[in-house]
């Protein structure tokens, strides 16, 4: 790109990255969703464990209502933020296409205004064409890297989630 027209690559290698900040300005909103997914899950895990394990119990002093009433409560709010955090992470492929795709056609714009324009800086249309070609590869590598950081995001939630369930203190039974 740099061999066919400096400025126009330019234009490409300061812009593109911004489709990384898009990322990551996204991805640290939902991480607290992550997070936040992540501790309902729990509670409802351990909501489910205790009904399983005291069945006898519940059905012996007919708390089988005010189970399901709990139940049917933690899940509510588990839908609620899972959903949000599915979609506010499913934003950042979008939005980093995006940034990139305005600078395709940013680059399509100028090397087209070139093209015609004539002169010193003209560009020939096989130029260009080779010219969108690379900047469409050199993008790429945003787009792939925007997809894993959400994943990478709900990976170090969960992950953290486990590190401190081994590092809690183990209980010890009452006599």
């Amino acid at each position: 790109m740099l061999s066919i027209h400096p400025l126009i690559t330019l234009w490409v290698v300061l812009i593109t990255p911004l489709s990384l900040f898009v990322a990551s300005f996204i991805a640290k909103r939902t991480h607290a969703l992550f997070q936040k997914q992540s501790e309902i899950r729990a509670e409802q895990t351990a909501l489910v464990d205790e009904m399983i394990g005291s069945h006898k119990a519940v059905v012996a002093f007919s708390h089988e209502e005010a189970a399901m009433a709990a139940f049917d409560e933690v899940n509510a709010r588990l839908e609620g933020v899972a959903r949000r955090a599915t979609f506010f992470s499913s934003l950042t492929n979008p939005c980093t296409r995006f940034v990139n795709n305005l600078v395709y056609a940013g680059v399509a714009l100028s090397g087209a205004l070139l093209c015609l324009g004539g002169g010193a800086a003209a560009l020939t249309i096989g130029q260009l064409s080779c010219f969108l070609s690379y900047a469409n590869q050199y993008t790429k590598p945003f787009n792939e890297i925007s997809g894993v950081i959400t994943e990478l995001q709900n990976a170090m939630t969960c992950a953290g989630r486990i590190f401190a369930l081994m590092e809690e203190e183990p209980e010890t039974p009452d006599a």
